[in-house]
């Protein structure tokens, strides 16, 4: 089936072409049916404002439940119904940007028309498919962020991730340890200097090659408060950072 995607009127010249719009919302992936279909609604009037009687209350009750199976009843429809409620709540949560949900609701649906999601759950799937969405974007949340936030293990997020990005051929950028700096500082209210200072020791580092391999946010935590120390900052100390970063202050002292 094609869709016509030219208007639904018709114009008999430009001024009367320019009045008139499309009806209807656009097409989103946060939807199961990407909003193509239309909902009976529960009212207690008619389309012509009459009040209806208890007959056809009922009658319409129905019609309303048969239509809400019948828009999830094809294969994967149901599966997407509930993987979709899954987004919202987890994009609020971490407050997520709207676009970010929409690029890990598009990542689910190629994972399911790979069928890489026969005997996994959805609310793993759906985690790992955000925080891929995440590492796609470049958006500083972690591994451990997104665990805290949707109550599922680390253990089965990173396995779903895994296989999300070797069966899709995903190639996910490195995430950065520039990223996390404003994050951490804006959590404990430091200094812009303090901020720049860390993010030109990071970029030194880089240069130097010593933070291949290290997790980025132990990385920004550190290079912090390496900048403390040069600026003569005592206010910030190893404790108050690593928990500003949600990192160990082992952690801080060994990439110190």
């Amino acid at each position: 089936s094609i869709m016509d995607t030219g208007p639904e009127w018709r114009d008999f010249g430009d001024e009367e072409s320019q009045q008139r719009e499309r009806a209807g919302s656009p097409l989103t992936p946060l939807l199961h049916d990407r909003g193509m279909t239309t909902s009976v609604g529960y009212s207690y009037r008619d389309a012509s404002g009459r009040v209806m009687d208890q007959a056809e209350r009922e009658r319409a009750e129905r019609l309303g439940l048969w239509q809400g199976r019948v828009r999830v009843s094809p294969p994967g429809e149901s599966n997407l119904s509930m993987a979709t409620r899954y987004f919202s709540r987890f994009g609020d949560h971490l407050g997520l940007p709207k676009d970010l949900v929409v690029r890990a609701a598009q990542i689910y649906r190629e994972a399911l028309e790979a069928g890489l999601l026969q005997g996994r759950p959805i609310k793993v799937m759906a985690a790992a498919c955000l925080y891929a969405a995440c590492r796609d974007s470049g958006l500083p949340r972690t591994l451990k962020e997104i665990v805290s936030k949707t109550g599922v293990s680390r253990k089965d997020i990173a396995r779903s991730y895994r296989v999300i990005i070797r069966y899709t051929e995903k190639n996910m950028p490195v995430p950065s340890p520039i990223v996390y700096v404003s994050k951490i500082a804006a959590a404990l209210a430091m200094k812009p200097g303090i901020e720049q200072k860390a993010i030109e020791i990071l970029r030194k580092a880089a240069e130097m090659r010593v933070t291949a391999g290290k997790d980025p946010m132990g990385l920004a935590a550190a290079a912090l408060y390496m900048a403390c120390r040069r600026l003569g900052v005592a206010e910030y100390g190893q404790k108050q950072i690593a928990r500003a970063a949600n990192v160990t202050e082992v952690t801080v002292r060994n990439r110190f």
